[in-house]
C-alpha cells in the first residue's frame, strides 16, 4: 500500500519542480527585459544627453583674450602698449567637490604664492561650481610662481596658469587722467550683458571713451583633457582679433613737458591747437598711480588714495569749475568792438575798485592803472576797464 501511495506521489513532485523552473525562468527573462529596456533608454532616448555630458567631462572651452588696441600720439609714438604676462586662474568645475578638499587646494596655492586664502575663496565663489570658464585670481606671476604651480600640478586640481596680454603704461602716473586705465569688468558692467567675467574693460579716460574700438574680439580654444585636467590635444581653435589701433591728437612731447612743469603742484593744463581745436596735451595734477587700479587694490591703498588731501582721483580739467580769468577780457573787448559799444580810443579811469550795487570788485593792481584806453587795458589786463565795458554790451 505504501509503495502504491509513493508511486502515485511522484508526478506531484515533478509538477512542483517544473513550476519552480518556470518561475525562475520568468524572473530571469523579466530581469533581462528590464536590462534591455534600460539599455535602450540609455542608448536611444537619453544617448544624446549622456554623450553631451561625456563631452563636457573631457572637452574644455577656454577663452583667448584679444590684445587690446594701441593708443598712439599724433606722431605715431605709443602712449600705451601690451606685453604678455602670466596669470593664475581657477576652473570651478575642476576644483574638488567637497568643501574640505577644495579648501585644501586653495590653501596650498595660498602658501605657494603668498596669496590671501580669503581672496582665493572669493574668486572660487564668483561663478557656479559647475562652470568651466576660468576665473582669474592674479596677474603678473613670475616664472618662479609658475614653476611652483606646475611642480604641484597633480595636487592642484582646477588651478591653471595662462599667458595673456597685459596693458602697459609709460610710467605709473603719466597722463593718468587722460589715458585712464583698464581692469576686469565690474558686477554692474557684467549685468549689462556686454562683457564676460574676467574681461578687461576701459574704466576711465581714453581707455573708457574708446573701449568699443580698443577691446577687439576674444577667441577661444576647444581642448581635450585627461582625468587630471591636462591637455591631451587641441580640437578646435578660433584666433582672437586684436583691437583697433587709434591715433590721437595728443603730442607726447608736449604732454611730457606739461608733466615736468606741473611736478609738485596741484592744477590743470590743457594745450590746444588754435587752428583746429586739437587737444595736444591734457594734464591734471596730482595724478593717481595707474598700476594701482589695473589689478586688485587692497583696502589700505584705496583709503590712502581717497583720503589724500590733494584729491588725485579728481580730474581738474573736466570735473572742477574755475573763473575764466583774464582771457575772458579779450572776448569782452571783441564783443564790444563788434557791437559798437566800445572803440579803440575809449578811456576809463581805473582807481583800483569797481562798485556794482552793494558789491565792490577789486583790480589785481592795488591803486589801479589810472587812465587807460582799450589798447592799454588789454596790455595791462585792467579789471576795472572791462567791468565797465561789459556793462555797456
Amino acid at each position: 500500500m505504501n509503495r502504491i501511495l509513493a508511486r502515485r506521489g511522484l508526478p506531484g513532485r515533478r509538477d512542483a519542480g517544473q513550476r519552480r523552473i518556470t518561475v525562475m525562468a520568468a524572473v530571469v527573462t523579466a530581469a533581462f527585459l528590464v536590462l534591455i529596456g534600460q539599455l535602450w533608454y540609455l542608448q536611444v532616448l537619453e544617448g544624446g544627453r549622456f554623450l553631451d555630458a561625456s563631452d563636457k567631462n573631457r572637452l574644455r572651452i577656454r577663452p583667448i583674450a584679444a590684445p587690446r588696441g594701441i593708443l598712439y600720439d599724433r606722431h605715431g609714438v605709443p602712449l600705451v602698449d601690451n606685453r604678455p604676462t602670466f596669470t593664475l586662474s581657477l576652473i570651478p568645475r575642476e576644483l574638488p567637490r567637497e568643501a574640505a578638499a577644495r579648501d585644501a587646494v586653495l590653501g596650498r596655492v595660498a602658501a605657494l604664492l603668498r596669496i590671501p586664502f580669503q581672496e582665493l575663496q572669493e574668486a572660487a565663489a564668483r561663478v557656479p561650481l559647475d562652470s568651466f570658464l576660468p576665473v582669474r585670481v592674479r596677474r603678473g606671476l613670475t616664472l618662479e610662481d609658475v614653476a611652483k604651480v606646475e611642480e604641484w600640478k597633480l595636487e592642484l586640481a582646477g588651478v591653471i596658469t595662462e599667458v595673456e596680454p597685459q596693458r602697459v603704461y609709460p610710467n605709473s602716473r603719466f597722463a593718468a587722467h587722460l589715458l585712464g586705465y583698464v581692469r576686469e569688468a565690474s558686477d554692474d558692467q557684467l549685468r549689462q550683458g556686454r562683457y564676460r567675467r574676467g574681461e578687461m574693460v576701459g574704466q576711465n579716460g581714453l581707455e573708457r571713451l574708446l573701449d568699443e574700438y580698443l577691446r577687439g574680439k576674444d577667441g577661444g580654444e576647444r581642448i581635450e583633457v585627461d582625468v587630471m585636467g591636462r591637455t591631451v590635444r587641441m580640437v578646435q581653435q578660433n584666433e582672437p582679433h586684436p583691437g583697433a589701433q587709434v591715433v590721437t591728437a595728443v603730442d607726447r612731447r608736449i604732454q611730457e613737458a606739461a608733466e615736468r612743469a606741473m611736478e609738485g603742484h596741484a592744477g590743470a593744463v590743457v594745450v590746444m591747437d588754435p587752428r583746429n581745436g586739437d587737444v595736444l596735451a591734457m594734464l591734471s595734477t596730482p595724478a593717481y598711480e595707474i598700476d594701482q587700479f589695473t589689478g586688485t587694490i587692497d583696502r589700505a591703498a584705496w583709503q590712502r588714495v581717497v583720503q589724500d588731501p590733494k584729491f588725485p582721483l579728481l580730474n581738474r580739467v573736466i570735473q572742477s569749475q574755475y573763473a575764466p580769468g583774464s582771457i575772458f577780457k579779450l572776448l569782452v573787448a571783441a564783443a564790444g568792438l563788434q557791437e559798437g559799444t566800445l572803440t579803440p580810443g575809449d578811456r576809463v579811469q581805473c582807481n583800483g575798485e569797481f562798485r556794482l550795487g552793494n558789491a565792490t570788485f577789486k583790480d589785481w593792481k592795488e591803486g589801479g592803472h589810472g587812465l587807460v584806453d582799450t589798447h592799454h587795458a588789454i596790455a595791462q589786463s585792467c579789471n576795472i576797464f572791462f567791468y565797465q565795458a561789459g556793462l555797456k554790451i
